[in-house]
């Protein structure tokens, strides 16, 4: 491929923190009583008793877009499912009262609406209608009930950046203001507005999640100074998201929601690190049919097809089936660089009975891509006034991705209200990787000189393939007069991992404004092969209960025991191999009036090491300890979740040098002995808003204070991880004109100066990134009922920005981009 032409705060102390966040919490306190003075107004012009509101609500099964309209509206529809089988809806566009939109979706139905109460409706038959093919009669003999909630959190439809419910904290389907924690959902609705394709994307829009790119081994994700773990419906993911040549780009088109939980979340993962857990929830079938198709174009000549198809296979609707399937190819302002994917999920569910539930599933992703690290700077870290566009590699290499989940899944009703769940999932990344070449050195940006292209590799081969498994017990039950909730279950991964390598690690010296990629030439036969085979468990039990105290103040505690091993398959060691790991985690939660409710919360989490102490022993697992407090609140009839948050995560046992120990590749640690000693604090402030203001306008917006330094060890005192921004801010919004087949939205993300250090003395150098907003646009226009057209601007202003990851290799992030989606739905 040739390359296209183109124009060239410092913290005194822990108790001066803890101080502090009760100073926040009571400062929050006050500013919750505020937002509520606020949006006692807001409410009252947000829902007019018998004012017309706007609705875009898109063709589908009647069923489907009824529970759609009443969910917008707040109230509750009752109504026989059958009766509506089969029948379609264009879907609503335009203002309405309350009972209009009702009158206008049932229009030659042959039914209409009767309110009873304040917020229910009931669907009886027309009096003067003729008989409807498909209709159960006139009496309902059973009934469903439609009500603002979605089920099971499910937000593809709901219209909204609101969501309703989640578990990905404890199992237990809390709503977000019932969760002790800091929980951010990026909802279908706010990925479709702003054209979001991938998760990686998705994670950009929340404010306390830095995206580290770090091209072509993909991207890393952080919270509160600390990397995150990953999770695919519930279950964990131990190649993680588009990190370390471990996964590909998740793909947005699978996906109904991605959930965020930051701090520590041990009590469902085991083994990990404190930064939070980002779970990707996956569509599911539907029972009525429906379907859509996108055709895509953009920047650097990006094609994209998406086609979704769902709904009952059998005419009962006991099975049904999802089929998601897409194509996306593209290049890059950077010269050379490509990417070709396509992927297909694939779901099948059945009743068995009517309590028993199985679901099998299979997603396959298929990467090829060309990918680069980015412009190197100069060798004291400075600008090198080298193109953005400028490639730094091997025209030959390719890397082939392929990732594949398949998993099996049983849901059983129980006596009692209680339910179990049990899945299972294998799931694998298989890497294929051609003329691999970095950069090292260091540059002299006056005469070009300084860098070499090294470890050139012929070939190198991954296989990273897991055994997951989830199974737990959840439901209600009655202790001293009130009832309570408890989740039992135990979880787990087995992961295989395996490489090998073979190529030339000898150095290329080139000179930046000559260098040629084209020009490097076959890769010189000589280092003999490389490989390396390990096999990693991290299983655990888990018990988690939601205790009523009283009618307002809830009490969740629960523990966690984990046993980890990871062993070397061609030596045969073991290490590290931690046994009995005890998980605690705790959270109270009080309902301050119908709205707001005060929290606290502790968890943690562990992370095994193979440093070793002077007397030959691992040293003790690290651990990341989360502790926070904060107000929540569902506003405008629960359209509207608003959060505030203090947070102190401590992570304790790093290791560090044991300086009293002289290096000795004969001693009891094979080296370089090792204490543990270091402990790293992050203290900082989370805000969120997300949901809809008017029924028109929908919002997601949160800004992160992250403080994070080392309080001990040989770092005492200094800032841990530089890269990532102290301030972060993230706006994104969407307005429906009333009346309009427009709408019209647009997005913030701005974050405070980042850099990092490296080399001593003359040899010293420092890379930066200072402060950055970036807007983005989208409109979006409906051409038909059924058909509409998005227009997608990132990098409105095209500011020409770094991600700090390293010296020779810094990625630009992506100048302006336009994207334009096309729309279906059948």
């Amino acid at each position: 491929m040739q390359p296209r032409q183109r124009q060239r705060s410092r913290w005194p102390n822990e108790n001066f923190a803890l101080a502090l966040m009760t100073g926040a919490i009571r400062a929050a306190l006050g500013g919750a009583a505020i937002g509520m003075a606020v949006a006692t107004p807001l409410a009252m012009a947000a829902e007019p008793a018998a004012g017309a509101t706007a609705h875009q609500i898109p063709a589908g099964p009647l069923s489907d877009v009824l529970a759609q309209y009443a969910a917008a509206s707040g109230v509750q529809l009752v109504y026989e499912q059958a009766t509506l089988a089969g029948m379609r809806s264009a879907g609503l566009q335009g203002r309405y009262t309350e009972s209009e939109g009702f009158a206008q979706l049932l229009r030659g139905s042959g039914y209409e609406v009767a309110k009873q109460g304040q917020a229910t409706y009931v669907l009886r038959k027309s009096p003067a209608a003729a008989p409807v093919p498909g209709a159960a009669g006139t009496t309902l003999a059973t009934v469903t009930v439609s009500a603002a909630a979605m089920p099971g959190g499910t937000t593809e439809g709901s219209g909204s950046y609101a969501a309703r419910s989640s578990s990905a904290s404890t199992k237990l389907n809390l709503s977000p203001r019932e969760t002790p924690q800091t929980l951010t959902v990026i909802t279908r609705e706010q990925m479709d507005d702003a054209g979001v394709t991938s998760v990686d994307d998705a994670l950009r829009a929340v404010s306390g999640v830095t995206a580290l790119a770090g091209g072509s081994i993909g991207s890393n994700f952080y919270s509160r100074g600390f990397s995150m773990q990953a999770q695919v419906d519930g279950m964990t993911t131990p190649a993680g998201i588009d990190s370390g040549n471990r996964s590909p780009l998740y793909d947005s088109a699978f996906i109904d929601r991605v959930e965020v939980l930051q701090g520590a979340s041990g009590l469902l993962a085991g083994a990990g690190t404190p930064g939070g857990t980002v779970n990707m929830v996956l569509k599911r079938p539907t029972r009525d049919f429906q379907a859509h198709a996108e055709a895509q174009v953009g920047s650097w000549n990006e094609r994209r097809v998406v086609g979704d198809v769902s709904g009952s296979l059998v005419d009962s609707g006991s099975v049904r089936g999802r089929v998601v399937a897409l194509a996306d190819t593209g290049d890059s302002f950077t010269d050379y660089v490509y990417r070709d994917h396509q992927a297909v999920y694939g779901i099948v569910e059945a009743d068995l009975t009517p309590s028993t539930t199985v679901s099998a599933s299979v997603l396959t992703q298929k990467d090829k891509s060309r990918g680069h690290f980015g412009v190197p700077f100069a060798a004291n870290g400075s600008d090198a006034g080298l193109p953005r566009s400028s490639f730094w590699g091997d025209v030959d290499n390719r890397t082939i991705r392929d990732y594949t989940i398949y998993t099996l899944g049983l849901t059983q009703q129980l006596a009692n209200d209680w339910s179990l769940k049990a899945s299972y999932a294998w799931q694998k990344t298989d890497n294929d990787i051609r003329n691999f070449a970095s950069l090292s050195g260091s540059l002299d940006p006056v005469t070009g000189n300084g860098l070499s292209i090294g470890s050139r590799q012929v070939n190198y081969v991954s296989a990273l393939h897991s055994n997951v498994v989830d199974i737990y017990a959840s439901g209600p039950f009655e202790l001293l007069g009130r009832t309570h909730e408890l989740a039992l279950g135990i979880n787990g991964t087995n992961t295989r991992d395996e490489n090998a390598g073979t190529g030339y690690s000898g150095n290329t010296p080139i000179n930046v404004y000559t260098f040629d990629p084209a020009a490097l030439g076959p890769v010189p036969a000589g280092r003999p092969g490389t490989s390396a085979h390990t096999k990693t468990s991290n299983f655990g039990a888990y018990g988690v209960a939601r205790w009523s105290v009283t009618d307002a103040l809830k009490l969740i505690t629960g523990v966690r025991v984990s046993d980890y091993e990871r062993r070397n398959l061609v030596t045969g060691a073991v290490a590290p191999r931690e046994t009995g790991v005890v998980t605690p985690y705790a959270g109270l939660v009080y309902d301050i009036d119908t709205q707001y409710s005060a929290y606290a919360s502790y968890s943690d989490i562990f992370s095994p090491q193979t440093s070793r102490s002077q007397d030959g022993n691992v040293l003790d697992p690290i651990v990341g300890k989360n502790y926070e407090l904060g107000v929540k609140g569902e506003l405008l009839n629960k359209r509207l979740n608003v959060s505030a948050a203090v947070f102190h995560l401590a992570q304790t046992n790093m290791a560090a040098v044991d300086s009293s120990v002289p290096v000795n590749p004969s001693n009891a640690c094979g080296g370089t002995c090792y204490t543990a000693t270091g402990k790293v604090v992050s203290r900082g402030l989370d805000l969120g808003a997300n949901g809809q203001i008017t029924r028109g306008l929908n919002i997601a917006a949160g800004y992160t204070y992250t403080d994070v330094q080392f309080v001990e060890g040989p770092q005492k005192g200094q800032r841990f991880r530089t890269e990532q921004p102290r301030h972060s801010l993230r706006v994104a919004a969407n307005y429906q004109f009333p009346g309009s087949q427009w709408s019209l939205g647009g997005d913030v993300a701005a974050t405070s100066q980042t850099y990092k250090s490296g080399g001593t003395g003359a040899a010293a150098w420092t890379i930066g990134q200072g402060a950055l907003v970036l807007v983005g646009l989208h409109a979006k226009y409906r051409i038909t009922p059924q058909t509409q057209v998005n227009l997608a601007v990132s990098n409105l202003t095209d500011r020409s920005y770094r991600h700090v990851y390293g010296r020779e290799y810094a990625l630009y992030g992506d100048p302006r981009k336009y994207t334009l989606n096309l729309r279906h739905d059948f």
